[in-house]
Order: structure tokens, then C-alpha cells, then sequence
């Protein structure tokens, strides 16, 4: 989905690597290029439905190529109740846009953390 993190990675790994990406046209390399093109791992996050052509370059030898087809749309379902197990808060990547809720076992507390990587605890009291 758009605005979700993606991680890349090979199988196996090796020494180097180039990373390249080709976006669709309506998407802006500032907002999902890749963030680093010679890292093992590098991720990216879609700014817009389509198809992002994935390619790696491994040791100057290997090349794989992978298309991801992105869309803008998620799936709502109504829940009677949600069960959080407890995390520590470095544990927890922060999100492309909006905040991520978690159970902090660091802070003891409902947390979220936003994209900067910041977390706050949610008060559970300020509710009318």
C-alpha cells in the first residue's frame, strides 16, 4: 500500500550492491527513492499507486529484478477489541505518515510513534 515502509533485500547476500528503482510517472524520487542504493537493505516507501521495477546489482555479477505493484487502497474491518503485546520502543520503525500504536514495555503505557521516530504515551485519562 502507499505510505508503507518497503525492505529489500537478496538471497543470497553478498559483498556490494546497486540498487536502482524505476517509479511510476505521477511518483516523485524525493519522496520514494530509495534510501540508500548501495546498502544490503535498503527500503523505500510507494508515494503512489503503480508499479515500482526493482533492480539489484550483487558483487558486479548477480543482477535480480523485482516489480512491486502498489496500491492506495486498505481494508477496514470492525474489531470488538484489540490485544497489544508489549514491545520496546526501538523495536518499533516508524511509520512513513501518521503514528504507529504500540504496548511499550519500556514506557509501561499505550505509545505511539510518529515519523520523526518520537514516541509518546497516549493518555488514557483525557477522554470526557
Amino acid at each position: 500500500m502507499t505510505g508503507e515502509r518497503v525492505t529489500l533485500g537478496v538471497n543470497p547476500s553478498g559483498t556490494t550492491f546497486q540498487w536502482g528503482i524505476a517509479q511510476p510517472s505521477a511518483s516523485s524520487r524525493s519522496r520514494a527513492g530509495l534510501d540508500d542504493t548501495t546498502s544490503a537493505v535498503p527500503t523505500f516507501v510507494p508515494d503512489v499507486a503503480g508499479t515500482y521495477a526493482i533492480t539489484a546489482l550483487v558483487d558486479g555479477v548477480t543482477t535480480y529484478q523485482l516489480r512491486i505493484t502498489v496500491q492506495s487502497v486498505s481494508i477496514a474491518e470492525p474489531v470488538e477489541a484489540v490485544r497489544f503485546s508489549p514491545r520496546g520502543d526501538s523495536t518499533i520503525p516508524a511509520p512513513a505518515a501518521g503514528v504507529t500504536m504500540y504496548y511499550s514495555s519500556d514506557q509501561d503505557a499505550l505509545c505511539v510513534k510518529d515519523p520523526n521516530g518520537d514516541v509518546s504515551t497516549v493518555d488514557l485519562t483525557a477522554v470526557p
